[in-house]
């Protein structure tokens, strides 16, 4: 049912949503490896679609972190309130305005599905320069993407950039692992 829900979105706005099924266990599995849920205090997801892997996250986050998702669908923001967790926050609006509902704190980890090549370059471009600022000294931000376009303009934002492969995922994914 999760997988039809997902269709349907990505039928009616392709450009939004990015792909035409959820991420696969074996991405989102990828995507977390990084991720020390003992230290973590804020982690915020990008893009969070039906919530697979806000679910993982919430499974591995301790009980006095918070995780802030960023969904611009209001659909898939019906379904993410279905999770009944205190430390989850829902926001219905685009990570652009990341930094207005952080308040200036700063975050661990920021994990993101968004699909930057669909961004036009200063949408872009803002986004990763928003992302750089909220992350705390040491912390990570994890993208992953379906192709390596977004290679160049992450290395010239980020100090250093790692990238991982995930065949098992429809598409094929590559995981971006940023660093300042």
């Amino acid at each position: 049912m999760e997988k039809l829900k997902f269709i349907k979105e990505f039928l009616k706005n392709w450009r939004v949503v990015g792909s035409v099924t959820p991420s696969s266990r074996f991405l989102m599995n990828k995507m977390i490896v990084p991720v020390n849920f003992e230290r973590a205090k804020i982690i915020v997801e990008l893009g969070p679609g039906l919530g697979g892997l806000t679910k993982k996250l919430l499974t591995r986050m301790n009980q006095e972190s918070k995780l802030l998702v960023f969904e611009i669908n209001p659909d898939f923001c019906r379904e993410l309130e279905k999770i009944n967790d205190a430390r989850l926050q829902i926001f219905n609006t685009s990570a652009l305005g990341l930094t207005d509902y952080l308040k200036g704190e700063k975050v661990d980890y920021v994990l993101s599905g968004l699909p930057l090549t669909n961004f036009d370059d200063e949408a872009r471009s803002t986004l990763l320069q928003t992302v750089k600022n909220v992350l705390r000294p040491a912390a990570i931000y994890i993208q992953f993407q379906y192709s390596l376009g977004a290679y160049k303009e992450l290395q010239s934002i980020f100090n250093r950039v790692s990238i991982k492969f995930t065949l098992l995922n429809i598409p094929p994914a590559f995981v971006y692992q940023c660093y300042d």
